[in-house]
């Protein structure tokens, strides 16, 4: 996965880098063997949700938007649900998954 933009709160997910503004696109390291099926991208936070319905959030977690307990600057596991999702959004404040509805 390739990354660029604001990193200030960590919400690209590379982890502990030095600069704020990332220009170029960077690899993210984390999801090397990992396949990602969605992102939902908030203003200060990421939502990923790979292809086994596991979701990993990093960010910014001041109003509890990343689904667990403190801000990570790597993405983290999210226990907030694991199911067939169909969809992820984000916003300013919050995440959202969309749960495949059962067959």
């Amino acid at each position: 996965m390739l990354c660029w933009g604001n990193a200030s709160f960590g919400q690209l997910g590379l982890g502990g880098i030095d600069e704020e503004i990332v220009l170029e696109p960077r690899k993210s390291d984390f999801f090397i063997n990992k396949k990602v099926r969605d992102v939902g991208c908030g203003l200060r936070h990421t939502v990923f949700v790979l292809d086994d319905g596991t979701v990993y959030t990093c960010g910014c977690n001041d109003l509890g938007q990343l689904g667990h307990e403190k801000s990570r600057k790597k993405p983290g596991w999210s226990a907030v649900m694991r199911s067939q999702l169909t969809a992820t959004s984000a916003s300013w404040v919050q995440g959202i998954l969309l749960p495949r509805p059962p067959e």
